[in-house]
């Protein structure tokens, strides 16, 4: 029998998946700027709705906040 992640292996596509779950992009240092966590780059509402999204609305929710937080160092820099 299969046990664990085996049946299921890690996309190596994306450092964001865990087995078949994505991880969280919070880091604990939580500061909103314009309804936006300037440590994790979501907004409020994807914050809040994290626990109830599926895979692929966390993976996409992942990659929004990711575009954000780069954007978020480049007006930095400015």
């Amino acid at each position: 029998a299969v046990t664990g992640n085996a049946a299921w292996p890690a996309r190596r596509d994306t450092a964001l998946t865990v087995g078949k779950d994505v991880e969280n992009p919070c880091i604990s240092v939580c500061k909103l700027t314009d309804e936006v966590c300037t440590s994790c780059g979501r907004t409020k509402d994807e914050i809040r709705k994290w626990k109830r999204m599926k895979r692929p609305d966390k993976k996409a929710t992942v990659e929004r906040a990711a575009q954000r937080l780069k954007a978020l160092k480049k007006k930095k820099k400015k």
